[in-house]
């Protein structure tokens, strides 16, 4: 089932981003992805306009942020990953929207392709100031 999140769970939440994003940026030290646990849990989720949470057998197991048409996060457990649970959330993202933007890192080829695979092309190269790592905008229209 795919439902708004709530504020309850945000904290779960943020264990499924920092999990996930160690495990899918090996090319960004594990120090970085835990400093910024805290403004996840504060800012970015609590602000996002949607975040809309996949619930299965009772347990959430991955989310979606968007802020309009920009995707802030797309995240699944990494214990659940490769199994669709990311394409169901960006199928319903995907319904509620004319078109869709997103950043991602460069380096992660997985995500890359994955949006790829969705019908996203990639539009502009460009460093992303927190990590100094490259991302890549994407864009995706009906």
């Amino acid at each position: 089932m795919i439902r708004p999140a709530t504020a309850e769970e945000i904290p779960g939440l943020v264990d499924i981003w920092l999990r996930a994003s160690i495990r899918a940026h090996p090319f960004i030290p594990e120090a970085f992805w835990s400093s910024r646990a805290e403004a996840m849990a504060r800012e970015h989720l609590p602000q996002a306009e949607e975040v809309a949470v996949l619930e299965v057998e009772g347990r959430v197991i991955g989310f979606a942020a968007l802020n309009g048409d920009h995707l802030e996060a797309l995240f699944i457990d990494p214990k659940v990953q490769s199994y669709g649970h990311g394409s169901r959330l960006m199928a319903h993202a995907m319904a509620g929207h004319e078109r869709l933007t997103l950043c991602v890192y460069s380096r992660n080829v997985r995500a890359v392709s994955f949006y790829h695979r969705l019908g996203f092309r990639a539009v502009e190269e460009r460093v992303e100031p927190l990590s100094g790592e490259s991302e890549t905008l994407m864009v995706w229209e009906r």
